[in-house]
């Protein structure tokens, strides 16, 4: 989890009270609340102070933890309890477990997974969560409905979501049968403490999440895929993705693959559909854990073996390991971080001999990387709308 390169990150640092007890975050541009604790954070802890007997709290779980304000918070309150931090964003994540260590918190747990995930049959004293509003009211439902299949016989839940999503959530309470505690409205968000219900069952599905199945065609080449919601290309493909396919058509792929950010996985399924077997295993990687989950759905959905599929949640490429023959790289975009500079020498290092890396971005960011890869050949070099692709190899 821990990331060498998460200094280049940090924003901000603040100091936050809670309860009488100070903490200091760290914050990031890369991540949601970039300037200051935000005021759906602040209400739930509010509530959770004045309703909650916090000492007697064994067990938290932190749903979409962000940078761990809400968990890190309960856990300078109450030393002992088990704190469990989820996150769809592996950069979140490693934010957390570097706030944990900047407060002197120990014995956190960061099981991989989106929300509820990967749990097993785990249950908490108190699960929390800042609910995304973009996750999308049939993936929040979901999330609501199953957080009773993970608490204790006497825990209970504590949720904040935006105004406009208010009735959504206090609907998917009541459908559950879950028993309502408190609910609390602010400017902008409303709290929901609750306990009980039916559940939906520990098991955790792609099910909430999926828009439709569309068929895609590129360079001749036609393929199927569940698109997902909040990633990007359920529709129509991307300026980026078409110049990475028509770019490759004539290029060969094949043995060890590593695809940073697939997203919907156009680009591995499409590479899977167009040379099979000579590609004998596709490593997906990238921070967010819904696009990896989807795109490798697409390629076993398409008939890939499950061992040739390795999904690697990273909060940035430099934290990837392996030797690859070919690395398709889509570059994050993050406010004051300099890929630019360090990407070059990651793909060097993770490049096996005779390996050919590619790399799609804005036309604004290739011209920012060519002076740092002099140790590269360009074999290839194409621009469409605003973006540029380069192939390149080792000299």
């Amino acid at each position: 989890m821990p990331s060498q390169f998460l200094d280049l990150f940090v924003n901000k640092r603040v100091t936050f009270r809670f309860s009488r007890q100070e903490l200091v975050f760290d914050l990031s541009q890369s991540l949601f609340s970039s300037f200051d604790v935000d005021k759906g954070t602040r209400l739930l802890l509010k509530t959770l102070a004045k309703e909650v007997d916090l000492a007697a709290v064994s067990s938290v779980l932190d749903v979409g933890c962000g940078v761990g304000v809400i968990g890190l918070s309960l856990k300078r309150l109450n030393p002992g309890l088990a704190l469990t931090a989820q996150d769809r964003d592996a950069l979140a994540l490693a934010f957390t477990q570097r706030n944990a260590a900047l407060n002197g918190l120990d014995e956190v747990a960061f099981p991989g997974g989106l929300g509820l995930q990967g749990l097993g049959d785990a249950r908490y004293d108190l699960i929390v969560s800042n609910l995304p509003g973009k996750a999308g009211a049939p993936v929040l439902a979901d999330l609501i409905g199953r957080m009773a299949s993970h608490l204790s016989a006497a825990g209970q839940a504590a949720v904040v979501i935006v105004n406009p999503l208010a009735e959504m959530a206090a609907e998917s309470l009541a459908d559950h049968g879950c028993a309502l505690l408190l609910r609390e409205a602010g400017k902008g968000h409303t709290v929901f403490h609750f306990r009980g219900g039916t559940g939906a069952g520990t098991a955790v599905s792609l099910t909430p999440y999926f828009r439709g199945r569309q068929s895609f065609q590129m360079a001749g080449t036609v393929y199927e895929l569940d698109t997902v919601h909040n990633v990007p290309e359920f529709d129509t493909l991307g300026f980026h993705t078409t110049l990475a396919m028509d770019l490759l058509q004539k290029q060969p792929v094949n043995d060890r693959l590593l695809v940073w950010n697939p997203g919907q996985g156009h680009v591995p399924v499409w590479a899977y559909k167009r040379w099979g077997t000579a590609v004998t295993q596709f490593t997906l990687a990238g921070r967010d854990g819904l696009g990896l989950q989807a795109a490798r759905h697409n390629l076993l959905a398409q008939g890939a073996e499950e061992e040739r599929v390795t999904a690697v949640h990273a909060p940035t490429f430099g934290d990837v390991k392996g030797q690859f023959n070919r690395i398709i790289c889509f570059p994050d975009v993050d406010p004051g971080v300099p890929w630019h500079k360090h990407l070059p020498d990651q793909w060097a290092d993770l490049l096996a001999d005779g390996g050919r890396v590619l790399v799609v971005a804005r036309s604004a960011f290739i011209q920012r990387l060519q002076p740092e890869i002099a140790p590269f050949a360009i074999l290839a070099d194409k621009k469409r709308r605003g973006f540029r692709a380069l192939l390149i190899t080792p000299r």
